[in-house]
């Protein structure tokens, strides 16, 4: 009997009809939009599950009567009850790094965007306004300071290509040996520092106890009047209406923004209304290759799994099974 594989798919578009990792095992795949009313027992009686940011808390995995793995299609797992899982037998996986290049490019795109005012620049042009002054000033971001809070694989790479733009880059993270920071040329600082001296504070931490809401009006306060904040990482690190306020008091000059706390945002979002926020839709993970790989990567730890190994990218340890 072949093992049953629900894949928790945003849409209909993922994941490839080809998962080569799950070549040599039995495995029947079932593609769920989410949690679709029909799709109980599939979920039930499942050997393994991927899924696509779908949460997985305490209630949904005490319907689970066969998993044994919940791998998530993406870097973050904040969204799969880790100790729930962990009782019940079941692995919890990542994937970390499939998509680090894109989400530093992503990064450096949105500052330059902000740097070089490209969305008001767009709204002269198509004005018929040739005259830059309206946008202005622009100042050359050679000499400008990056802060990065969290310095592990995205950050550092933003580092790297910030660095090559002229940029200079003070990091704070804790769990980061500060020798590795100024090797790469990178100044190592605290949290405030960061927030006072940088022209963009730039997230790149996960979402735990520890950061989530850890932009609030308190650490805003903190950044300069010209400054920009960029968030690449989960949208619960910041508060939103303490951010909307500090750009709208002109208290900060802006923000880039590629995640909120709710995803898709409603449509009458305030972020959504404000030429000084730029919002992209949660998509600075995304590349054609990002994408292969991570579905990839994904059934490659459900494979592991059902042949009884221990997955390489476990984030849980199952107390059982």
């Amino acid at each position: 009997m072949p093992y049953s594989l629900v894949i928790a798919c945003i849409d209909s578009r993922n994941p490839p009809e080809t998962l080569a990792a799950l070549d040599g095992l039995a495995v029947a795949i079932h593609r769920v939009i989410g949690f679709a009313h029909d799709a109980a027992e599939l979920y039930r009686h499942a050997d393994a599950i991927i899924t696509e940011l779908h949460p997985f808390d305490a209630t949904r995995i005490a319907a689970l009567d066969r998993c044994r793995i919940i791998a998530c299609a993406s870097t973050g797992y904040d969204y799969v009850d880790l100790q729930t899982a962990a009782r019940r037998g079941i692995w919890v996986t990542n994937c970390p790094g499939y998509c680090t290049d894109e989400v530093a490019t992503h990064t450096l795109a949105l500052i330059l965007s902000q740097a070089r005012r490209l969305p008001q620049a767009r709204s002269l042009a198509r004005a018929g306004e040739w005259d830059p002054r309206p946008v202005r000033p622009l100042p050359h971001v050679r000499g400008q300071t990056l802060g990065l809070i969290g310095y592990g694989r995205i950050g550092s790479a933003v580092a790297a290509k910030a660095r090559a733009l002229g940029f200079r880059v003070l990091a704070c993270d804790p769990y980061v040996d500060e020798s590795a920071m100024r090797a790469a040329g990178v100044t190592p600082a605290g949290r405030e520092t960061v927030l006072r001296e940088s022209d963009y504070v730039s997230l790149h931490t996960p979402l735990t106890d520890e950061t989530r809401d850890m932009i609030d009006s308190a650490a805003l306060k903190l950044m300069k009047p010209s400054a920009y904040l960029v968030n690449t990482a989960r949208g619960a690190l910041v508060v939103e209406a303490a951010l909307l306020a500090a750009v709208r008091e002109s208290r900060i000059a802006g923000a880039a923004i590629d995640v909120l706390r709710v995803e898709p945002p409603p449509a009458e979002h305030p972020f959504l209304h404000d030429d000084r926020i730029a919002v992209t839709p949660h998509s600075a993970w995304c590349s054609e290759e990002s994408d292969q790989a991570v579905w990839e990567w994904a059934a490659g730890y459900v494979a592991a799994v059902l042949r009884g190994e221990r997955p390489a990218a476990a984030v849980n340890e199952p107390l059982a099974g």
